[in-house]
């Protein structure tokens, strides 16, 4: 068994890491599924309430009830969100620098990499939650036959951090079913099992969202078509190298941007690429069978999310690196046995990962994530937000309710609130122009003078329906965020 690494190591990384981590959070700007869940946890008024308000979000609640737990008791301002996020990843990179089985240099390329230094750390999800129960699994693992509980108490709670984190849960269930064999039919391996369907079985039934109206739609005839499949084989390519467009990046935009794209990467390389990516884990992991288990049984299941869901975005793609991490870890780390080119590849990734890392956190301290932060600014700077505050856009009213503190009027879905409803109606397709939403709307319609925030350009001007109208003036537009999240603000002014 590997010694801990020594607090006079462990302590001065730690803290470079948190200090990082409280600078990136402090200039980060909240984007809309940082705002939603936050926005979710502050305006229910019981944890009951809580679950009510997420049946359309399907995610496990965890994270929102801790949310819930800061906004109700101790600051409903997301500050209180973030400070919860940087405990949690820091915590992580404890248990990572503290107890994991890597040379000290590899576990600082790991937490200086895109991932660790930017994903999960700087924008408050609740991915870094479930990265530090499963490094937690890993710790309780080194004396799994005292901690068997121990570790399926931490998996009913790894299951409801994320769906993702579920086919963790199902890893490691798959890696001490190994372990224990001869012993399934043992009280304390039963009792271990017990916790480890509670804990599936509760994120089934979270994550099931209403037929009636449900924004998430899956295609059954699609799955096994060369499309899905396509995006499924690059998904794996871009957990492993999270490399933007050049063009993107150099605009700024270098989030969720991908080089690895199936226009640009002909079908046999997908093949020959998602080839090497599979078969690299294996060759360091070939040791130790039950690690192996863990890791290609976590990639089976979210490879399969990939082929039905299709959905993009890089926090999911790299849950395959976080899988590797967890399964070397299990291994014992090191590299015995392993070949140099072997080697050299890993280290190739993880610098390619320091690199994009780095462009990553530096664009988001020079440059706004979102610009709804800007807007709310701009609002309290003109005295603005004392005025009606109105919302065109559905999806663009979550961030500027998180900065201006309280609910808003959203034209697009004619109603108040401040987290989005996942329903069809909400999101309708073409979006109507202003003077439509007006007309269908006796609200709109009988207001004076108020503020419109919209996240698309609107033609200024007159606007008439009816025997009423109303001129509509532009005052400042943001255009200038990483994840080209536009506002424009306007004045609008009822004619006599």
């Amino acid at each position: 068994m590997d010694r801990p690494l020594s607090y006079v190591v462990v302590l001065p990384l730690l803290a470079a890491y948190l200090l990082l981590s409280a600078l990136g959070l402090h200039y980060h700007e909240l984007w809309l599924d940082e705002s939603q869940h936050f926005l979710i946890g502050r305006d229910s008024d019981s944890l009951g309430a809580l679950y009510y308000n997420m049946r359309y979000d399907g995610h496990p609640r965890l994270w929102n009830f801790m949310i819930f737990f800061i906004t109700h008791f101790i600051t409903r301002s997301y500050v209180g969100m973030q400070v919860m996020h940087l405990v949690i990843a820091g915590l992580s990179a404890f248990l990572l620098l503290r107890f994991a089985p890597f040379g000290m240099w590899v576990k600082v390329l790991i937490l200086s990499g895109y991932y660790f230094l930017f994903e999960f750390s700087v924008l408050s999800r609740n991915y870094a939650l479930g990265i530090f129960l499963l490094f937690l699994v890993c710790v309780l693992l080194r004396e799994q036959r005292r901690r068997l509980t121990g570790i399926g108490l931490v998996l009913v709670l790894l299951c409801n951090a994320h769906l993702f984190f579920a086919f963790a849960a199902m890893g490691v269930f798959a890696y001490l079913a190994m372990e224990y064999r001869g012993e399934w039919v043992s009280w304390r391996f039963g009792v271990f099992t017990l916790l480890f369907v509670l804990g599936l079985v509760s994120v089934v039934i979270q994550t099931q969202t209403p037929s009636e109206e449900s924004f998430h739609h899956v295609y059954p005839s699609e799955w096994l078509s060369g499309k899905n499949l396509s995006f499924a084989a690059l998904a794996v390519v871009r957990g492993w190298l999270p490399v933007p467009r050049v063009r993107e990046l150099m605009e700024g935009h270098f989030w969720n941007s991908y080089l690895f794209s199936p226009q640009r990467v002909p079908p046999v390389f997908q093949v020959l690429l998602l080839g090497l990516l599979l078969l690299l884990p294996g060759m360091i992991l070939r040791k130790d069978k039950r690690a192996m288990i863990f890791y290609y049984v976590c990639v089976f299941w979210i490879w399969a999310f990939f082929i039905v869901t299709q959905q993009v975005a890089t926090r999911y793609f790299g849950m395959v690196y976080v899988y590797f991490l967890a399964a070397w870890w299990m291994a014992g780390g090191g590299f015995e046995g392993v070949s140099q080119p072997v080697r050299l590849a890993l280290y190739g990734i993880l610098f390619v990962q320091v690199a994009v890392g780095l462009i990553a956190y530096e664009q988001d301290l020079v440059r706004p994530f979102s610009s709804s932060k800007d807007v709310a600014d701009f609002l309290r700077e003109k005295g603005l937000d004392r005025q009606l505050v109105l919302v065109d856009g559905y999806n663009g009213v979550p961030m500027v309710s998180a900065y201006l503190g309280r609910p808003l009027y959203c034209t697009t879905a004619d109603m108040e609130g401040s987290y989005v409803v996942w329903k069809t109606r909400y999101w309708p397709r073409p979006r109507p122009k202003i003077g439509e939403e007006i007309a269908r709307s006796s609200y709109l319609q009988g207001l004076g003078s108020y503020v419109l925030v919209s996240n698309l350009p609107l033609d200024t001007g007159r606007i008439v329906v009816g025997s009423k109208s109303w001129t509509l003036d532009r005052l400042a537009s943001f255009t200038n965020s990483v994840i080209k999240e536009h506002y424009f603000i306007y004045q609008s002014t009822a004619n006599q």
